[in-house]
């Protein structure tokens, strides 16, 4: 029983391998947009693990895409950032519904065997379609995919009742507070037990703001460089979750 511990999960990229870079630099790259293509390491360090507006505004602005269309003002590139946005989370809709979404497998199995175990969960993402893929898990798939449940779904769960708390999606305009609040409110649920938190994040912005809170940090490597997630500040860097130890944890 490690109820002095609380997790908190970023979803797209550490749980769940989302269609958010795919539908990125599609609809970066359609007219009247036409980018020069997105690297991973351009959607790693500018895109990822941010608000969806601060993310497209990175990639109009960076990508010299406002400039080309003419938006000079704050008025005509606010018109510019909606329309880029909506047909970005019009794609990633379609791609939701269709499925078009992995499960890493590795962090599942490390948020249910912690689960069992009686570690506090929170969810915090940026993504406002993160619920909505949580929710597309159910316990069937997690069998298929992921091999035992341990015990911990019901027959009608989801991966998304998994969490004690979920701040996805929130309009919080910074990660560090979107952090801070699944870390409040999971305090409040344990009458203030928690002593230590650890936070799982696969891109830089999320390791920083972790930080800036003093939580612990996993950087989860997924893509990009592990030096990326090292220089943010990182505690751990490892490939695959299944390297950590959850009775470990209380010893680092």
């Amino acid at each position: 029983m490690l109820t002095s511990l609380g997790f908190i999960w970023d979803i797209d990229g550490v749980l769940v391998d989302s269609p958010h870079e795919e539908a990125w630099r599609i609809t970066a790259m359609k007219d009247p947009w036409n980018a020069d293509g997105m690297s991973s390491d351009f959607y790693f360090t500018h895109v990822a693990s941010i608000p969806r507006y601060e993310g497209g505004n990175n990639i109009l602005e960076l990508k010299g895409i406002y400039d080309r269309l003419g938006a000079k003002t704050k008025e005509e590139k606010q018109k510019l950032l909606d329309r880029f946005c909506n047909e970005k989370n019009d794609l990633i809709k379609k791609f939701m519904r269709e499925g078009k979404f992995g499960l890493f497998t590795d962090a599942i199995t490390l948020l249910l065997r912690s689960k069992k175990l009686s570690v506090w969960q929170g969810a915090a993402s940026a993504s406002k379609n993160a619920v909505a893929m949580l929710t597309r898990v159910s316990r069937s798939r997690i069998m298929s995919e992921v091999g035992n449940d341990f015990g911990v779904f019901g027959e009608h769960d989801t991966l998304n009742s998994m969490f004690d708390v979920n701040l996805c999606g929130t309009d919080a305009t910074a990660k560090e507070e979107i952090q801070k609040a699944a870390a409040r409110q999971l305090n409040v649920l344990s009458d203030e037990k928690i002593k230590r938190f650890v936070v799982f994040e696969d891109a830089p912005a999320g390791i920083k703001a972790a930080n800036s809170l003093g939580y612990y940090t996993v950087g989860v490597l997924r893509i990009g460089k592990k030096e990326a997630l090292q220089t943010a500040g990182a505690d751990v860097v490892v490939r695959d979750l299944g390297e950590i130890k959850i009775e470990e944890i209380l010893t680092w």
